[in-house]
């Protein structure tokens, strides 16, 4: 397997397994935001498109935050984005995300986010998310109560 394929699937599965840990930690009552972190992260990501604020977007204002964006982080005016570029603008991008997981895991809301607070949403991460009872996780936990039926076990 080629080392990019290798670098993607394990990026994949990072993402999965701290996406599936910020909804176990909400679904079992540990966070204070519940399920609309998402919908208020697309909502924020929408309004700071909507250039006129009429609650739509055109192509028009989609192609001009891109255009903007690309041109604000080509740094030496090739046209082109290498990795460091893009780096500014995918932070720019995913900072309303990153925004809404530091409050998420700040649970007593003092803009710090202590040890324990970071450690608590995957400090049972397998215990929440183990859905077949072995101790561990495998992609088998991710389908096994929905399509169990289906399953050659």
């Amino acid at each position: 397997m080629k080392t990019r394929t290798k670098v993607l699937i394990v990026s994949g599965i990072a993402v999965s397994l701290l996406a599936g840990a910020g909804y176990a930690y909400n679904r079992h009552g540990g966070g204070h935001h519940g399920k609309g972190h998402f919908k208020l992260i697309a909502t924020e990501m929408f309004h700071s498109v909507d250039a006129d604020g009429d609650g739509k977007l055109t192509q028009a204002e989609i192609d001009q935050v891109r255009n903007d964006r690309h041109a604000k982080y080509d740094a030496n005016g090739d046209g082109n984005l290498g990795l460091e570029e893009f780096a500014g603008l995918w932070q720019e991008t995913t900072r309303p995300l990153t925004v809404r997981v530091f409050q998420l895991l700040d649970r007593d809301g003092d803009a710090i986010v202590s040890r324990a607070e970071y450690d608590r949403p995957l400090g049972s991460i397998v215990e929440m998310l183990d859905r077949n009872d072995d101790g561990a996780l495998s992609m088998s936990d991710r389908w096994h109560r929905r399509h169990h039926e289906y399953e050659d076990d």
